[in-house]
């Protein structure tokens, strides 16, 4: 794109320049997506993000195919910056071949610099791009695009977060806007301070409350500040009635519980307790190889952990004495210690001291010194140096407890101290986890060819109703094949391949 349209879009920033709170950034995402497919048949938003680091910055993008037959596949990106509290649009990547795409051969066909820029302003510009296949698209057509959003006679408005994106700037008075601005500002900053306390979750209801009444009243014809608060200070008598978009938007959310992408919301929402201390504890359960693990390490990554220093992993076989040790070596607050598969410190068979010791950690009952741990066996309690450790201490720390057992076969006592959540996916979202993971996964050992091929293959042999057990461990295997095999013939990789899946699910315990 030229300069003068990024000009035309800076000129407008005071009002539309685009902030996005981490926090919100998700519902943000799938309010973009809901409006794109209204516009844009077959499309498909991939699950999840891909990340990307450059020397100063990190990079988020949010990636959609658009499958118009077998052999014709679009794809389009758009990127955001991260930072530490905000997200901020940078970019839109066009591609006319998903599968060079994926394979990273290809250069984008057409990218939009966005300049921190409201995304609505581009909506339009997407799907024409995308629909027309308009890959040429000029300056001039581009900024007729950008300003259809704001046309007095357009027959739609787009609902973004909760800001309803009107014709403001067009309409209306530099008072209103003003005005508008404003509340806008402040329902944002409260938003932002809606957790400090009951006081401050009371004040952005009202806020936010205040703000929808205020675009309500400018879509029935308020024209002035005055007008804007009156019909405000009317709708404030009576009882607001969830709207259409509301109750489709409730309507969605209980539809897409189970989803990957809403599953793995809910297992950050319970890690990012544990990490504020307001939990000592998590435990989530469910199959291997989902990505369980990655995704809390990610996530503690991200806060601040580094292993062994606030941070220390317990993965295996482990008995009750390194337990108490790395309890003891990991008390203080704001240390977390992750127990990762290993089923002999919390599992249906785990020892009864080593359930006792978490016991005493996870303790509800703290006092003002922590929880109390006690380990009463008799002679000395050492470390790995030989120094000689007490039998009691407090401990102030956090745990996160993964493992592949269902909730109901561990300890009712350590349950009843910890958040608990069970993940679980079916093999269909499973292959859609691995399709947004896959970038990531073994980058340095496995080309993009040998993961895309063994992806196919995998969704393949699921719509054939072959009988495996789909996880990533087993993606892996079978991209590993592809790579390992590249110089032989396809269909003897691809039988390798079924018989390995098919035995990764077999469950026979008779000998031959």
């Amino acid at each position: 794109m030229k300069n003068s349209y990024l000009d035309f879009i800076k000129r407008r920033q005071n009002v539309l320049n685009e902030s996005i709170s981490n926090k919100n950034f998700d519902s943000y995402v799938d309010k973009i997506s809901d409006l794109l497919k209204k516009h844009i048949k077959n499309i498909v938003p991939l699950v999840g993000y891909v990340e990307t680091f450059s020397k100063d910055n990190e990079f988020i993008s949010k990636q959609y195919i658009v499958i118009n037959s077998k052999e014709n596949v679009q794809m389009f990106q758009i990127n955001w910056i991260k930072s530490s509290e905000s997200m901020n649009p940078y970019s839109i990547d066009f591609f006319k071949d998903m599968d060079l795409a994926f394979t990273g051969k290809a250069k984008s066909n057409l990218t939009i610099q966005t300049l921190d820029s409201s995304i609505v302003y581009f909506l339009p510009i997407i799907w024409t791009v995308v629909n027309n296949k308009q890959y040429d698209l000029t300056d001039a057509e581009a900024k007729k695009l950008g300003r259809s959003i704001f046309n007095k006679n357009a027959n739609e408005s787009f609902y973004i977060g909760a800001l309803k994106y009107t014709v403001i700037n067009e309409k209306y008075s530099p008072e209103v806007d003003e005005y508008v601005t404003a509340k806008r500002r402040a329902w944002l900053d409260a938003e932002k301070r809606k957790n400090d306390s009951p006081q401050a979750a009371l004040q952005y209801r009202d806020i936010a409350d205040e703000f929808r009444e205020i675009i309500k009243a400018i879509q029935g014809g308020a024209k002035t500040v005055d007008e804007i608060k009156l019909k405000v200070d009317k709708g404030n008598n009576i009882t607001i009635k969830k709207s259409p978009e509301e109750q489709q938007s409730e309507t969605k959310f209980k539809e897409t519980i189970n989803d990957p992408e809403m599953v793995f919301k809910k297992m950050e929402g319970y890690v990012k307790m544990v990490i504020k201390g307001i939990n000592p504890s998590v435990i989530l359960c469910g199959a291997p190889g989902v990505g369980k693990t990655f995704r809390v390490k990610k996530l503690l990554k991200e806060n601040g952990y580094e292993e062994e220093k606030n941070l220390y992993t317990i993965k295996g076989k482990c008995t009750p004495r390194v337990l108490y040790l790395s309890l003891y070596n990991y008390k203080d607050k704001g240390d977390i210690i992750v127990i990762d598969d290993a089923d002999s410190l919390v599992g249906p068979k785990a020892p009864e001291d080593c359930i006792n010791i978490l016991k005493g950690a996870l303790d509800s009952t703290e006092d003002e010194k922590g929880r109390l741990v006690t380990y009463g066996v008799s002679g000395k309690i050492t470390d790995e140096n030989g120094n000689e450790l007490p039998k009691r201490f407090y401990y102030n720390g956090s745990v996160i407890i993964i493992t592949n057992y269902n909730a109901g076969s561990l300890d009712t006592a350590l349950r009843g101290r910890s958040y608990i959540q069970d993940i679980h996916f079916s093999t269909e979202d499973v292959l859609k986890i691995i399709t947004n993971l896959m970038p990531t996964l073994s980058s340095d050992k496995l080309s993009k060819e040998s993961k895309r091929k063994a992806l196919g293959y995998l969704i393949q042999l699921n719509e054939e109703d072959n009988e495996m057990e789909v996880s990533i461990r087993t993606f892996l295997i079978c991209a590993t094949l592809f790579e390992s095999m590249k110089d032989e013939d396809d269909m003897l990789t691809k039988e390798m391949i079924k018989e390995q899946m098919r035995l990764q699910a077999d469950r026979r315990k008779n000998k031959y």
